[in-house]
């Protein structure tokens, strides 16, 4: 397995379900929901500007 699928998991499974889960536990607070998306926003930045040493 070349990461392909654990990517796709990561960038289309990852995010529904936390959404789903913020929805189902805080019963569709719309501050919680967009609370998430400023924390799964903010966390793809940061691994956008991750640099890795290779070496």
């Amino acid at each position: 397995m070349d990461g392909r699928w654990l990517t796709v998991l990561l960038t289309l499974v990852l995010p529904a379900a936390l959404i789903g889960l913020t929805a189902f536990y805080f019963h569709s607070n719309p501050v919680a929901i967009f609370g998430l998306m400023a924390v799964m926003i903010g966390g793809g930045f940061y691994l956008l500007t991750y640099t890795e040493s290779f070496g």
